[in-house]
């Protein structure tokens, strides 16, 4: 056997070995770096979405916190302009409170108290009516206001009544009629005409402020 002929042989595998084994490292070093590429990559694309994903979570919580505010602010403005709107309300009655002493002494102040009558008449609609007035109002409630209110009635509804004119036991301005068993009772004194105004205006303030 030729010692140096085994020796290059021996030199040839071991270099066919490492030529081999350098050619194994790179692929696996090369598919290494196409995975790490491709995880790279993916772990990009996820983290665009999740940016994405955030972003338009901090962009709908900003939007739902300025509406929030809106309405908030907008509400404030809504009690405001419906306090101003009560006090003014609560202005325009005081006013009228304070000249209803003054209206007794006017003219049409019997021609007031008729019409409350009717109005009255036209609430109970009983054949008997009895109408209470105020022992201040005495003046006004003789035969004759009698007579006056009982031939308007007739003409205003067609039919004719018994009216009783009886004094009350109140001083405000105004009547109360009431049926001749007093189970019906309309009160027609400036105080109740002044809180069925009061509600009347409330209620339209408020439903100015709902509607817009």
């Amino acid at each position: 056997m030729n010692i140096k002929t085994d020796e290059g042989s021996s030199f040839a595998l071991i270099a066919e070995i490492e030529k081999e084994t350098k050619r194994r490292i790179d692929e696996i070093i090369k598919q290494a770096k196409i995975q790490a590429e491709q995880i790279i990559s993916t772990a990009k694309k996820q983290a665009e979405i999740i940016i994405k994903e955030e972003k338009e979570k901090a962009q709908r919580l900003c939007s739902i916190m300025e509406q929030k505010a809106e309405a908030t602010f907008n509400m404030e403005i809504r009690k405001m302009r419906l306090q101003m709107k009560q006090r003014f309300a609560d202005l325009v009655l005081e006013k009228v409170h304070s000249l209803a002493p003054i209206f007794r002494q006017k003219p049409e102040y019997r021609t007031f108290l008729q019409k409350a009558i009717m109005e009255g008449i036209m609430v109970i609609d009983r054949e008997k009516i009895i109408v209470k007035f105020s022992p201040e109002d005495k003046i006004f409630f003789d035969a004759e206001m009698e007579k006056e209110i009982t031939e308007m009635s007739q003409q205003l509804f067609k039919k004719r009544f018994s009216i009783n004119l009886v004094e009350g036991e109140f001083k405000e301005i105004g009547i109360i009629v009431c049926s001749e068993d007093n189970l019906i009772s309309y009160e027609n004194t400036f105080s109740a005409r002044l809180k069925r105004m009061y509600e009347k205006i409330y209620s339209e303030l408020l439903s100015e402020e709902i509607n817009g």
